[in-house]
């Protein structure tokens, strides 16, 4: 179903601009107003991108054709569509959609779609480079292709994935990089193994991380909380390819980056709240890394049970209690 001109999705340039560039560029390719933009492995030459495709209005006519390009795209249906028409290297069919229908497209057959309205999906991009260079990483062999399918098929780990990604559309501090990237690494697992044919081969990589890299890993993270940082940079702190710390971070914590993140950014937070003069929770919330207030909050709750401020007044309630408890046991002379 295409994806922007290879001009305008250089990877180049890609790292270096504003991601509503290509969400533009992938807005005309599909005739909508918008198509939320979130990208993957930014730090790699071509990165993943993962779009949102919706449209409520009138029939917007096919996609428009663009040069061929070296990328696949898959295509989650996240609602019911009318049947509509495909045309791949020339090809006509019919395009039957369901919820939770995956879509394989090879982007250098150029394929061109009727998409009627209304219709919603969650689109991933991933470039044939990016496929082979994290292969490689993991110690696995280059597929040369992909199986394509644009029939619609019912992939529940496609589904999953798509659907974990959803809320970042919807939540900007949801899209952390860690996030994103862990996304981009099971993603690419999974299309190795089910799409690429590589059966029965896994790498040769041992479990867990070196004391001395959990140890680098937790410093950098603490050192970066302000910040968004990828599992690229983490990798690279610990002297790993991305997709092989992701599974040793996992393996050492029992949690992936991006959770560890979060959760040192909750205990960072309420650090701060119990300070004597205690910084506005703006501030707090920047300091940690969240995006503003109110996703501080969203977070913190979800963590604590309790809003920031309710949870530092119960604290400071409690510590009350238990100081005049002290008091009150100290003996009389």
């Amino acid at each position: 179903m295409g994806a922007p001109s290879r001009s305008s999705n250089d990877p180049a340039e890609i790292a270096d601009r504003p991601a509503i560039t290509l969400e533009e560029a992938v807005a005309k390719k599909f005739r909508l107003q918008r198509a939320p933009t979130l990208f993957a492995q930014r730090k790699m030459a071509a990165p993943m991108a993962f779009s949102r495709l919706r449209c409520d209005g009138i029939f917007p006519g096919r996609t428009s054709a663009v040069p061929a390009e070296e990328a696949f795209t898959f295509q989650v249906a996240l609602a019911p569509m009318q049947t509509g028409d495909i045309w791949i290297a020339g090809k006509h069919g019919k395009l039957n959609v369901a919820p939770g229908d995956t879509f394989t497209f090879d982007l250098s057959a150029n394929p061109i779609a009727n998409l009627i309205p209304p219709y919603d999906f969650l689109r991933f991009y991933l470039p044939v480079r990016t496929l082979d260079e994290l292969a490689y990483d993991r110690g696995l062999r280059r597929v040369g292709g992909l199986r394509t399918n644009a029939v619609g098929i019912q992939d529940p780990v496609m589904r999953g994935l798509a659907m974990a990604v959803l809320p970042a559309f919807q939540d900007p501090g949801a899209g952390t990089a860690l996030f994103l990237d862990a996304i981009a690494l099971a993603l690419h697992a999974h299309v190795m193994f089910t799409y690429g044919g590589v059966l029965g081969e896994r790498s040769s990589v041992r479990a867990g991380l070196a004391p001395w890299q959990l140890r680098r890993a937790h410093e950098f993270i603490e050192a970066n909380l302000a910040r968004d940082p990828s599992i690229a940079d983490l990798a690279r702190e610990c002297r790993l390819s991305a997709s092989h710390f992701a599974r040793a971070f996992r393996q050492a914590t029992g949690m992936p980056p991006h959770r560890w993140l979060t959760q040192r950014r909750v205990e960072r937070a309420k650090e701060l709240l119990l300070l004597e003069r205690s910084p506005d929770l703006t501030q707090i919330a920047l300091a940690c890394g969240f995006v503003d207030q109110s996703h501080l909050t969203r977070v913190f709750a979800r963590y604590e049970k309790y809003s920031p401020g309710k949870w530092r007044r119960l604290r400071s309630l409690r510590h009350s209690a238990d100081a005049a408890r002290r008091i009150r046991r100290v003996p009389v002379v």
